[in-house]
């Protein structure tokens, strides 16, 4: 017992740290009738039998149960079938051309990827100044811009190749779609658009004329939302993938989404840019402003972008 009062003696936060990481040991029966499901009153029901655990450890739980999974195995077979690599090969035939705003050739970033990745921080005090439509292309090709292509040709298609994007996606689906809404971009209304990587341009969501409203879609309050220059949305179409991957879908899925948002960390503060993904934001409400029906099409991701304060980017 000396020799362990000594330790701590030379180390008093250790008391500190383990008593946080054990205060979900106790268990709970009554967890899953509390009024509010905070997530440490989860964790002490979850060794009930009749009390229901975390909705994310049922998933890591179902979503695949080994390598020889059969149902797996079924699924991802029926993709390279032609028809399904035709489709893949001609995803472009998805965007809209009518009405859609073509965006500026990207820049071609100079900052090194050791520079850009070690600079990288989360920001939040924007500045209020407009952010160019070149800068938003910028963000947008690295995020998941089309930069090249593979040949799959077949009998039907000699010359079909599926076009792929700077981020990795399972099977190359590419489930994830990227919103913008605008705030202070020069030359870009303020309204919410869809990107679409194939064509490079955007395709307005709404004709609704009114100004966004942020109070409505997010909840923080170290950030005015005012002074930002655009925000993305990240929405994931669960049938995309879903089809061939069964529930193993969502969570590739979000392996894309980090994908797509390292990108777009890494290419902001190459242009001097500042941003800070936002966990604070209504679903539904957003959802509604993106036609995303919050069945097959959710939102999963939120994040804000602009240009800082002197000294700030």
């Amino acid at each position: 017992m000396d020799a362990v009062a000594s330790y701590l003696g030379k180390r008093p936060y250790l008391q500190s740290v383990a008593g946080f990481s054990q205060q979900h040991t106790t268990v709970s029966l009554h967890s899953g009738t509390t009024a509010v499901r905070a997530p440490e009153t989860v964790i002490r029901g979850r060794w009930s039998g009749t009390t229901p655990g975390f909705i994310g450890e049922e998933l890591l739980l179902n979503h695949r149960r080994s390598g020889r999974d059969m149902g797996m195995q079924l699924g991802v077979a029926r993709y390279y079938a032609h028809d399904a690599v035709l489709s893949a090969a001609h995803a472009d035939l998805r965007e809209q051309s009518d009405n859609a705003i073509k965006l500026p050739p990207h820049k071609r970033l100079k900052v090194g990827l050791t520079a850009a990745t070690s600079e990288r921080r989360s920001g939040r005090g924007f500045s209020g100044k407009a952010v160019t439509l070149e800068e938003t292309a910028t963000i947008l090709w690295h995020a998941q811009g089309i930069s090249g292509r593979l040949p799959v040709g077949t009998a039907q298609d000699e010359g079909a190749a599926v076009p792929l994007r700077n981020a990795p996606s399972g099977g190359g689906l590419y489930p994830i779609r990227l919103f913008i809404l605008a705030k202070n971009v020069r030359g870009l209304p303020e309204a919410s658009y869809e990107y679409q990587p194939h064509s490079h341009t955007l395709l307005r969501v709404s004709s609704d004329e009114s100004p966004l409203s942020y109070e409505q879609v997010v909840w923080t309050a170290d950030i005015d939302t005012d002074k930002i220059g655009f925000s993305l949305a990240y929405t994931y179409d669960l049938y995309v993938n879903s089809m061939k991957y069964g529930d193993s879908g969502l969570v590739f899925a979000l392996i894309e989404v980090g994908g797509i948002s390292q990108n777009v960390h890494l290419a902001r503060t190459a242009l001097g840019m500042i941003g800070c993904d936002q966990g604070g934001y209504n679903k539904q409400a957003l959802e509604r402003l993106l036609n995303c029906d919050g069945t097959s099409r959710h939102v999963v991701h939120f994040t804000f972008l602009g240009h800082g304060e002197v000294g700030m980017s």
